[in-house]
């Protein structure tokens, strides 16, 4: 072999090993991203549910309860298939025991609503790519996007702060206390947790809950590229939380003569209290919801999700020479 030919090898050898390396550092250049989401909402907990005695798994899920959501968020791959994700989400949740058919859950007849602000960090691990779901289907890919696939799917877990304030809504109506006509509320929402309606703050056993917790997301998503630039996606997160209270719900009945105790001088607020702590249909007794009976289930703290359409934007990295974008 002439060193001419060997030269020639070496070359080819030499290109062949640096496009190896430039795919292999190409997610690099790839690595921030912008992450736009837009959904709904869902909530388990003590209210509404399936048509069976409650629980906290996917069989008692209300999707009559679902309510929209956004997310505005900012990712960055650590590795090729590790990225971390900084978030800020919005939504609401909802339940409400009208959705059900099962007696007790039914005759307890409670509802709230709830806004939830969410800030989160997570990682997100890439454990499927294009490339593995066989020849045909590279065969097929013609676009580049992401590190040259076209899907990929990912799992995530995290943690997070979020914010949420239950309320109830006033029908005077529907009123059956101790306070005359006269000096009843206007129907509307109502904020829950000022009318501490399962005794907090006035027994010693139950405190007055905090309207801020911490939740753990978990969950899967996969995206989709359309091209280098723009990639759609769809994400499910599950959120467990450290509160039982994000329905206003958790655990027994109290005597209303409570309220007018708490409330002294103040009877719209003690009207708000005795409807929303005990709204019963009374079509199983009273004996049901007397004081000490259950109205909670105060064993299993409350959980929200969000499912959402994702997109993503790459964004424009600066050459170091004359600060030019560059994708």
């Amino acid at each position: 072999m002439t060193n001419f030919s060997r030269i020639i090898i070496f070359l080819f050898v030499l290109t062949l090993c640096l496009e190896a390396f430039s795919q292999g550092q190409a997610w690099r250049r790839e690595r921030e991203h912008i992450v736009l989401g837009l959904g709904g909402t869902g909530f388990m907990g003590d209210l509404g549910g399936a048509d069976r005695e409650g629980s906290h798994f996917v069989r008692d899920y209300d999707f009559a309860a679902m309510r929209p959501a956004g997310l505005l968020g900012f990712r960055y791959f650590v590795i090729e298939d590790v990225a971390v994700r900084g978030s800020l989400a919005y939504g609401y949740v909802s339940g409400d025991d009208a959705h059900t058919n099962e007696p007790y859950r039914s005759n307890r007849n409670i509802h709230f609503r709830s806004p939830i602000w969410e800030l989160a960090a997570q990682g997100e691990y890439y454990f499927l790519r294009a490339y593995q779901m066989g020849a045909r289907y590279r065969r097929v890919t013609r676009t580049r996007g992401w590190f040259g696939y076209n899907f990929s799917a990912y799992a995530f877990g995290g943690v997070a702060a979020f914010y949420y304030n239950p309320q109830g809504y006033f029908d005077r109506d529907q009123y059956n206390g101790t306070i005359p006509v006269e000096d009843l509320p206007e129907n509307g929402w109502y904020n829950l947790r000022p009318l501490r309606t399962e005794g907090q703050g006035y027994f010693p056993t139950r405190e007055k809950y905090s309207t801020i917790s911490v939740s753990v997301p978990l969950g899967v998503g996969a995206i989709f590229v359309i091209n280098r630039e723009l990639s759609v996606g769809i994400e499910y997160g599950f959120r467990l939380t450290w509160t039982d209270y994000i329905d206003d719900t958790s655990r027994t009945y109290v005597d209303p003569a409570i309220f007018h105790e708490m409330f002294e001088g103040n009877p719209q607020k003690i009207a708000l209290a005795e409807y929303f702590a005990n709204p019963t249909s009374g079509e199983l007794g009273d004996n049901v919801t007397a004081p000490g009976q259950q109205r909670g289930g105060p064993h299993n703290n409350d959980a929200y999700m969000f499912t959402l359409i994702t997109v993503y934007y790459k964004m424009p990295q600066l050459r170091p020479s004359h600060g030019l974008p560059r994708f």
